[in-house]
């Protein structure tokens, strides 16, 4: 059998497997150092007491599993998130929270209504450059806690992403040809107007908030692991700059006693991954990143996010914005599925890799892609721009003709 939205489709595009990865304890005390469990309890606990915190749906895409030959696929649902529509919820509005806490102290929250801790927070902005969720999240965290809030984003960035930013009280500024433009002007005015910078990406210099952000994200599958008892014997991950990968990695090998195998899935046009993988070190990728997958649209991968997934994935792949328009389209139209599910443009890149891979003989057998498999796909986002969406699930973006 074969998922009908892919036609019989394989992977043209090369994978690369990973020479570098470890064994699962010698990666486990890795990540552990790299990201403390006290980072993660932290984590868990402040957001799982924010109001309307419940875990997001862990959907059984039966369909899928049948097509795919597989015994199991689960699409964890973050189109459910605190109202924002992303898993971009956990990081960003809890990075905040810790950069508040740096600077004002660790009672800020519970402190907030003194007059002194309030004009504290007022004072304070923070900034960041984004291509929607994650500025969405800052934004979101920034007006919860009472601080002020920059974001900047590039020319291709949707009115509809732009006016949901200003929803939640952000300046937004239009500036940079693409994410990492985005993010260096970003950094430049955060030092002239002792702004913080709010970023999910690392780099040298500048870790701490980026652990603060991953640790957010592995709330995610600790809900998976723990809390709904899913164990993966596959994960396929869309990547960006790699932190939404290296927060579900180390949530992996934190609440595993086992390695699963470990798929990054890029957009061909900005395939930083796919080209770090192959080179074995951090490679960025030039030009204008174009791609659909605006939420993966990177160029440059994170440091602490290469030092955690070069030690522990098993292969990284690419894929092209039609590929994710036919995952986007199977998600909402498959008639065998019990859920219409409506996924975001960057939500799909897992959910591809997996299917073009399972539909290439020689690969689905080097990956050990079988009967016994139990894939997870996290779906990172939902609707986000209504008119793209709509654009491409109805065929008017993206065609197959």
């Amino acid at each position: 059998m074969n998922c009908h939205y892919f036609k019989n489709q394989t992977s043209k595009r090369p994978i690369y497997f990973n020479s570098q990865r470890v064994p699962f304890n010698e990666a486990q005390a890795l990540i552990k150092k790299i990201l403390p469990d006290s980072g993660f309890t932290s984590a868990y606990e402040t957001i799982s007491k924010w109001p309307g915190y419940q875990p997001t749906s862990l959907i059984n895409l039966v369909n899928v599993a049948d097509a795919l030959g597989v015994k199991s696929v689960f699409y964890k649902n973050e189109a459910e998130r605190f109202g924002l529509k992303s898993f971009k919820a956990l990081g960003g509005a809890y990075a905040v929270h810790k950069c508040l806490e740096m600077l004002v102290g660790k009672n800020h929250i519970s402190d907030n209504k003194s007059p002194k801790i309030k004009k504290m927070i007022a004072g304070i902005t923070v900034t960041s450059a984004t291509d929607g969720n994650h500025g969405k999240s800052v934004a979101w965290g920034a007006k919860m806690f009472g601080c002020k809030c920059v974001i900047f984003i590039h020319e291709k960035v949707s009115k509809n992403r732009e006016n949901a930013l200003k929803k939640y009280g952000a300046q937004v500024v239009r500036a940079g040809k693409n994410y990492d433009e985005s993010v260096k002007i970003a950094q430049e005015k955060a030092k002239e107007n002792d702004w913080h910078v709010i970023s999910d990406t690392s780099y040298a210099g500048y870790s701490t908030i980026p652990k603060h952000v991953m640790n957010g994200y592995e709330v995610m599958i600790y809900e998976a692991v723990i809390k709904q008892s899913v164990r993966p014997t596959h994960v396929f991950l869309q990547t960006g700059v790699g932190s939404l990968a290296a927060g579900v990695t180390a949530s992996l090998f934190r609440n595993l006693y086992y390695s699963p195998r470990i798929i990054l899935v890029d957009p061909e046009n900005a395939d930083c991954w796919v080209q770090s993988i192959k080179h074995q070190e951090p490679v960025a990728c030039e030009g204008s990143l174009d791609t659909y997958m605006a939420g993966l649209a990177c160029g440059t991968v994170s440091v602490i996010a290469w030092e955690i997934l070069s030690k522990t994935i098993e292969a990284s792949m690419s894929i092209s914005d039609l590929d994710a328009a036919r995952a986007m389209r199977c998600l909402k139209f498959c008639k065998r599925s019990h859920y219409a599910i409506e996924a975001g443009e960057s939500a799909t890149a897992g959910l591809a890799g997996l299917i073009l891979t399972s539909n290439t003989s020689r690969l689905k057998q080097q990956l050990k892609i079988n009967k016994d498999s139990q894939i997870l796909i996290i779906g990172s986002e939902g609707v986000t721009d209504r008119d793209i969406y709509n654009k491409i699930v109805t065929n008017e973006l993206l065609s197959e003709t």
